[in-house]
């Protein structure tokens, strides 16, 4: 029988309360809680669509109704996210039910700000209505699409269901580069980063929109809780994790602008620099050392659902080989920044003496 040490199993207990955490923290809000909020949010919204019926305005109906919806809701938030998302679809109702606009499975976010989807696409046929689903679920101002090196009917099906701006280069520029790329074409105050091979329910996406509107100037996927323990880690997700660390900020783990979904505020992506975008780990680095807020609001499983294609199988693929020298990268611009010991004190030696 192999024995587990007590380390290993407080290791592996800790692992499993920060899964439970993340998936159930939410499904424990009392029912009674969620009933009162679901009616409290379908008076609020008829009221609102009976205030408005003497408006008379250009904007799109989905937007004019997230922005009723903030009207009410930021005189109560915030709420647990299973009650924020039962309170917005009686809120949905009520105010079809007085204005007749139908917006069907909607998800409002808890937001007035512009919002723009930013979706970097190569060959993503087989996942890209699927994701265009989602995004059409939400009141976004704006969505991007980067298709780069494309050679399959991505571009057309994306012309042809949605009215989405579509940034088309026949050369691939890869996921990063796409991204700095549409940051730098969003108007929008908040931008949300995905990949076009990752369908993601609508949901899922609003913690990360919550959390800029909360504060943060950046706003993680948490895949900490998914990557298990040290010693089973490959090099990707150590020297991520070794980066946060040096930078000061162990509580980030192995989270990383290298991951989708994440949000960032467009002010933030300005004083990064968009150049600095298209090398995530560096973008992180600049970030941190500028004081920006960063934080992982939640956990959305990229991993196991992660597009296996021929440079990214295998313990050492082309594509860890390509974050780990990004992160390399990144190290040598925060030894630039913070010194050659980076957030590490020297505790033993005593330098000073050699200098008398």
């Amino acid at each position: 029988m192999k024995r587990v040490s007590k380390r290993t199993r407080t290791r592996k207990k800790r692992s499993a309360r920060q899964v439970g955490a993340h998936i159930f923290k939410n499904r424990q809000t009392p029912n009674g809680m969620v009933d009162s909020w679901k009616e409290k949010a379908y008076a609020a919204g008829y009221q609102q669509a009976a205030h408005e019926v003497s408006i008379t305005t250009d904007t799109p109906p989905h937007i004019r109704v997230n922005e009723s919806w903030n009207r009410w809701y930021h005189s109560v938030k915030p709420l647990p996210l299973t009650v924020y998302h039962a309170a917005a679809a009686k809120f949905l109702e009520g105010h079809s039910k007085h204005s007749g606009i139908y917006l069907g499975n909607a998800v409002l976010l808890p937001t007035d700000k512009r919002v723009a989807a930013i979706v970097v696409v190569m060959n993503e046929k087989d996942t890209i209505l699927k994701l265009l689903e989602q995004l059409h679920r939400l009141p976004l101002h704006e969505i991007i699409f980067v298709v780069n090196g494309s050679t399959d009917e991505s571009f057309e099906m994306i012309r042809n269901q949605s009215k989405a701006i579509i940034v088309h280069y026949k050369q691939a520029l890869g996921h990063d580069v796409g991204r700095a790329v549409g940051a730098k074409l969003a108007d929008s105050e908040i931008l949300l980063f995905l990949d076009g091979d990752l369908p993601i329910l609508a949901e899922h996406l609003v913690p990360f929109i919550d959390a800029i509107e909360q504060g943060s100037d950046i706003a993680l996927n948490d895949i900490s809780p998914l990557i298990g323990m040290f010693s089973e880690r490959d090099y990707v997700t150590t020297v991520k994790e070794f980066i946060n660390r040096s930078m000061g900020r162990a509580d980030l783990e192995a989270n990383s602008l290298t991951a989708v979904p994440h949000a960032m505020r467009k002010e933030a992506a300005q004083i990064i620099g968009y150049a600095n975008l298209s090398i995530p780990p560096k973008a992180q680095v600049i970030a941190l050392e500028k004081g920006l807020k960063i934080n992982a609001p939640a956990s959305v499983d990229v991993i196991t659902k992660n597009r296996l294609r021929a440079r990214n199988v295998g313990l050492q693929n082309a594509v860890s080989d390509l974050i780990i020298g990004d992160h390399i990268e990144a190290l040598k611009t925060a030894f630039d920044l913070k010194g050659s010991r980076l957030s590490f004190t020297d505790q033993i030696r005593q330098r000073q003496l050699t200098k008398v």
